[in-house]
This record gives structure tokens, C-alpha cells and sequence, in this order.
């Protein structure tokens, strides 16, 4: 037996052990762009050497980044190398260009990919900047945020419900589900066990925990099996999905292997899927030492208050022998075998915790929160709180209630008041539990009081303290009014002779109340569903992003930008001015962008520049530009010679349309 247990210990430390090695680094949930170099619709001088994408989160190997050169209205791949994440920054991606010096002005865009190191959930968006000029008609203003680098919404946006997402909702939430009745099924049978162990009860209680034991065999089963599958599934589209923005096949085995060997959260599956093996093997193990019947052993006598009725209980929860007591005998009518089964109780507990530590690492938006240890932490508190108060409603209601209903009057009525009486303080304690986490996570998730119902994470986080509070209420009604008026209407009912109407009247009350506790336990398991829920689509919304302020090495170009490039709808067209860089000095170009009503570049124009000061006159300076390209781009000869307001006058030739003019007026500024 010792070599037994021996066998089962040193995996549970090994996997405390990869458990503790993981909490050593920072966990975190979904990655989202918090900032890029160049920065996001910048205009910078020159080409950089390589693009660094920064991230809310640290994100795994597989991540890559494509960065694109627009020529001629064509994406131009000038990616060097595959992107790597940066030596002592987990949270940066760089991605090395080719020959920067060879590569042209005009804008750039960067695809990036971005697999999270912890719940292993993808995420992907655009970032674009332009190097002397834009070739796209873009603003050349910073505009990094949630909307622009982060492919948030829109058709194939990371928040946009699609039947892959809505699986991966669907089998979180199953998974959650399983967790937590698992929870409730062993915090409770534990509980009573130990409670029959100890106190005198009537044999109708014992019977009944017995019963309900044998019950729930099937019902742990099913919950580990659903927590094993759901994993699986859960890793399967995980990688479906990662695949996808890769351009990959439907499914590809080297990405599942990189996702198991390259990010933590496939160290952690594993260690997942190696905890619930272990919890089933103990149970089948406990199930046959369960249906082994050994000697019968002497029972013990177990003395209560409940009048004729006592009981003979044998091991921990015991096989029942009913006998008729009188004050001067005892008799047996029968003894019942006594049932070995190992006790691995707080082995039992250990696992689940280690289980549960799983699933606040990986299942969990609470990683990306600040601080990050102390969200973990409360993160797991929250999920043994709900399995502690929904699975063990789950199983009193769905459970025990049903066997009690079975039994005779009296008997159940006893046993009834005396399992509330135990119930009690394990709901207590779960409220409070969830009571504090719910806060803590809360206030650490939304930053803003209007994201409550401008973001769909704080509308989702909202419905979820609703549901709370509702499962509140209702759980103090059943422990603070409803449980005393069960427990009096149940010492009261045997005081009344059962032909008598007080009698009846008293259990007409008495199921009156039971119907109430039937509802009410019914109302709170639906109810934390639907907390849970809401759990799996927080963990798909994401909270909110923060944007940190960052040093960038890639500075923007010039200063004021925005004064010095402009855009005008010239007849049919939509023209956009630049001059760079806008200062006296005898180099400076001039920059055009045209197109069409259809958004489309219009190359066939012929242009002619004319340059003057506005308040006095400088000397005419004029240039042609040919057609051709998507960029029209003059260098004048003599520059500007003062600072202050020039005027630029251009006009626009077209094959077959009319000659188009406008005046642009530029602020120049001194060296």
C-alpha cells in the first residue's frame, strides 16, 4: 500500500513542481498590440532596420510578423527573416527587414500573427507607416490603438462570432461546467463523510449518503471524461484557428507540436490532462476497492436523538444495518460488510487544486490584469468559490434532494434539517469567497466606469455581477430564512400523533417549505451557469487594452506633419499634398496623391507645380510631373528661401476630362 501511494505522490510533486516553475514567470491571457516601431500611420525618414511590434502580453514562438513595401499599388514582401521575439523581452516581436538602405519611400504595412503564451487564443491585425511619404493617401498621424493595429471587429475580426469561436465559447464553457459540479460533488461527499463520521444521525442520513455516494460514481465520471475531452477539443481549435491566419492547412501537426513545445500554454495542458488522469485512475481504484466485499466486522453503535430510530454505521461512510432499540436490548437483524476504500482524501484535494491552478492560468482573462500575481490567485479562489456554492447546489438539488423526496416523511425531514445544518457553512464561505474575488477582478479589469456599457467585455462583466447578485440574494433567503423554518417545521413534525390534524397541516407545511428549497437550489444552478457563462465570453471579448507610453526609436519624420500635408476634392478627385520636409532648405519635395471617387489611384494625371510665397512675392517656381505612377513627386530646384506661408498652385490634365485646378497653402519653418 505504502509503494502504492508512493507511486501516485511523486507525480503529484513533479506536477506541483511544473506548476510552481510556471508561476515563477508572469501569466497572461490574449496578446494585443500595445505599441509598434514605427509607430502605427507615422511618417518616418528612412527605412528601419527592423520593424518591433509591442505586446500586452508575452506571446509564443510561433508569432511571425510580414512586412510589405506598396509599389505601384501592389503589397511588396521585404521581410529578411522569420520574426523572433526578443532576447529578455517575451513581449516583443522583431522582424528584420531586407537591405533598408536599397528599399524604397512610400508606405509600408505589417501583418502580424501573434499566439498568446498562456491560454494559447491567436490574435492578428495591420499596422502601416509610411517612410518619407505616403503612397496611400494615409494621414502620416500616430493612431496606435485597439481599433487600428488590433483587428478587433469588422468580417474576420478577433471579437467577431464565428462557428470556430463559438465552439471554442461553447466548449469553455462546458469544460467550466465539469470543473465545477467536480468540485461540489467532492467538497460535498467529503464534507458529510466526515460529518456522519463524527456525530450521532438518523440511519436515513447515513442510507442516503450511501445512496447518493453510489450515484454520483457515473456523475464523476463524466465529469472528468467531459474535463479531458473538452481540453483536447479545446487544444484542436486553438490550432485550427492558429493555422488558419497562418495560411496554412485546415489542421497541421507541426503547428500542434509547436504549440505543445513552444508556449506554456501546452507545458500546462499537459500537466492538465496528466491531473485528471491521475484523479481517474485513484477513482477507479476506489470504485473496486468500493465493490469488494471483505469479512463482515462488528458494527458500531452510533446513539442519537431521534427517538426509536439508530443506526449501525462501519467505515467511513459505511454500510448501514437498521436494528429495533429499546431501552434494555439491542438486537441485530443484520450486519453489513464492512467496505475498505483507500483514503486519499487530501490527495484528492491536492489535485483538484493543482487542476484548478491549470485552469487560472489558462482559462482565465485575469492574467492580463495588474497586478498579475495577485489576479491568479484571486482568480483561482473565484473558481473554487463557484464550484464550492454551484456544483455543491448542483449536487444537494439534482442529488440528494431527489433520494430524500423517495423516503418516508419523517425520516427525510430529520436527515434534511441535518444536511442544511452541514451545507451551511461551506455556502457561507463560498460567498464570501466569491464575494471578495469578484470585486478584486472586477475593479482590475475595467478601468473606466463607462466600459460597462460601451465595451462588450464590461457588458458581458456586467450581466455576470447581476447574476451575482441575484444568486445572492436567493442563497440568503435559503440559509437565513428558509433553512431555521425547515429545521423547526422538522423537530416539530414528530411532536403531533400522525392521525391528527395538527399533524397534517404541520407536513402540508413542511412540503410547502420543501418545494421552496426545491426551486430555489433549481434557480441558483441555472443561475450559476449563467455566471459561467458569462465567464467564457469575458475570456473571449478580452478586457479592455491598455496603452502604455513607450520611447520609440523611429520618431516620426517632421513635427506638425498634419500642417504641411493636406487633402482636397478637386472636381471627381481627392487630392492629397505632402512636403517634406517643410523647412528653408534647398531640397524639399513635393508630394501628390490622387484618386477617383472609387478610392482607386488615378496614374494617368500630368501635373504642374506652381510654387510662390503668399505674402510677398519670392519668384515663381514651377515643375512638371508626368503620369505613370500612384505618386507624383517633384523636388524643387531653388526650395523655399523663407520661412512663413507659401502657396502651391496645381493643376491637373487628364486624357478626355477637363483641366482641374486648386491651390494648396503650406507653413514652412525655418531650419
Amino acid at each position: 500500500m505504502r509503494q502504492r501511494r508512493l507511486l501516485l505522490v511523486v507525480p503529484a510533486l513533479i506536477l506541483s513542481l511544473l506548476l510552481c516553475g510556471s508561476l515563477a514567470g508572469v501569466a497572461h491571457a490574449q496578446s494585443f498590440v500595445i505599441g509598434s516601431d514605427p509607430v502605427d500611420g507615422t511618417t518616418i525618414a528612412s527605412v528601419p532596420t527592423k520593424i518591433r511590434i509591442f505586446f500586452n502580453a508575452p506571446i509564443s514562438s510561433l508569432s511571425s510578423a510580414h512586412v510589405y513595401s506598396v509599389q505601384n499599388g501592389k503589397l511588396v514582401d521585404v521581410t529578411a527573416a522569420p520574426s523572433q521575439i526578443a532576447a529578455g523581452n517575451s513581449r516583443e516581436l522583431d522582424t528584420p527587414l531586407k537591405n533598408p538602405a536599397s528599399l524604397p519611400s512610400g508606405s509600408y504595412q505589417v501583418n502580424w500573427t501573434a499566439l498568446s503564451n498562456d491560454d494559447g487564443r491567436t490574435t492578428y491585425g495591420i499596422i502601416g507607416f509610411n517612410v518619407g511619404f505616403s503612397s496611400t493617401g494615409l494621414s502620416g498621424v500616430a493612431k496606435l490603438g485597439p481599433s487600428t493595429s488590433n483587428a478587433l471587429d469588422g468580417p474576420n475580426g478577433i471579437r467577431t462570432l464565428t462557428p470556430l469561436r463559438g465552439l471554442l465559447i461553447f466548449w469553455d464553457w462546458l469544460a467550466r461546467l465539469a470543473l465545477v459540479l467536480w468540485i461540489g460533488i467532492l467538497a460535498l461527499e467529503l464534507l458529510l463523510a466526515h460529518s456522519s463520521g463524527r456525530i450521532g444521525q438518523a440511519v436515513h442520513t447515513a442510507t442516503l449518503l450511501e445512496r447518493a455516494h453510489k450515484q454520483t460514481r457515473n456523475l464523476q465520471w463524466l465529469c472528468l471524461l467531459g474535463l479531458f475531452f473538452s481540453e483536447i477539443v479545446a487544444l484542436s481549435l486553438r490550432v485550427i484557428q492558429l493555422t488558419e491566419q497562418l495560411q496554412r492547412d485546415t489542421f497541421s501537426p507541426e503547428v500542434l507540436l509547436g504549440v505543445l513545445s513552444s508556449s506554456r500554454y501546452g507545458i500546462l495542458w499537459i500537466a492538465c490532462l496528466l491531473i485528471i488522469a491521475i484523479i481517474m485512475l485513484l477513482l477507479y481504484r476506489k470504485s473496486r476497492a468500493q465493490n469488494k466485499p471483505t469479512e463482515p466486522e462488528p458494527a458500531q453503535l452510533l446513539v442519537t436523538e431521534s427517538g426509536p430510530l439508530r443506526q449501525f454505521v462501519t467505515g467511513e461512510i459505511g454500510a448501514v444495518t437498521t436494528a429495533n432499540l429499546t431501552r434494555d436490548r439491542v438486537k441485530h437483524e443484520e450486519k453489513a460488510p464492512r467496505v475498505v476504500a483507500p483514503h486519499y482524501n487530501w490527495f484528492w484535494l491536492l489535485l483538484t487544486g493543482l487542476l484548478v491552478f491549470t485552469y487560472a492560468f489558462t482559462g482565465g482573462i485575469t492574467n492580463a490584469m495588474e497586478p498579475h500575481a495577485s489576479a491568479i490567485v484571486f482568480a483561482w479562489i473565484q473558481l473554487v468559490a463557484q464550484g464550492l456554492w454551484f456544483g455543491g447546489l448542483a449536487y444537494f438539488g439534482f442529488v440528494l434532494l431527489p433520494l430524500l423526496r423517495a423516503s418516508e416523511r419523517d425520516q427525510h425531514a430529520e436527515a434534511l434539517a441535518l444536511l442544511l445544518r452541514r451545507v451551511a457553512p461551506l455556502l457561507l464561505c463560498a460567498m464570501g469567497m466569491l464575494i471578495v474575488s469578484n470585486l478584486f477582478l472586477s475593479e482590475a479589469g475595467i478601468y473606466d466606469i463607462q466600459q460597462l456599457v460601451n465595451d462588450a467585455y464590461g457588458r458581458t462583466l456586467l450581466v455576470q455581477l447581476l447574476i451575482t447578485i441575484l444568486l445572492l440574494l436567493v442563497n440568503s433567503y435559503v440559509l437565513f430564512i428558509l433553512r431555521p423554518r425547515l429545521t423547526r417545521q422538522a423537530l416539530l413534525l414528530p411532536v403531533v400523533g400522525s392521525e391528527m390534524p395538527a399533524r397534517r397541516a404541520r407536513q402540508s407545511a413542511l412540503e410547502h417549505s420543501e418545494r421552496r428549497l426545491r426551486q430555489s437550489t433549481t434557480m441558483q444552478a441555472w443561475l450559476g451557469a449563467g455566471v459561467l457563462l458569462c465567464a467564457s465570453l469575458m475570456i473571449f471579448f478580452a478586457p479592455p487594452i491598455a496603452f502604455p507610453d513607450v520611447t520609440y526609436s523611429n520618431p516620426p519624420a517632421t513635427g506638425g506633419t498634419s500642417i504641411r500635408m493636406q487633402t482636397k476634392q478637386v472636381g471627381d478627385l481627392s487630392v492629397t499634398l505632402m512636403v517634406l520636409p517643410g523647412k528653408v532648405n534647398p531640397t524639399n519635395t513635393i508630394i501628390l496623391t490622387i484618386v477617383d471617387q472609387s478610392g482607386q489611384p488615378v496614374t494617368d494625371a500630368d501635373v504642374k507645380l506652381t510654387v510662390n510665397m503668399a505674402v510677398m512675392d519670392m519668384g515663381t517656381r514651377s515643375t512638371s510631373i508626368k503620369g505613370g505612377n500612384a505618386v507624383y513627386t517633384a523636388v524643387l530646384d531653388r526650395g523655399f528661401d523663407m520661412q512663413g506661408l507659401w502657396t502651391i498652385d496645381a493643376s491637373i490634365e487628364r486624357p478626355g476630362k477637363p483641366s482641374l485646378q486648386e491651390t494648396f497653402q503650406v507653413q514652412i519653418e525655418a531650419k
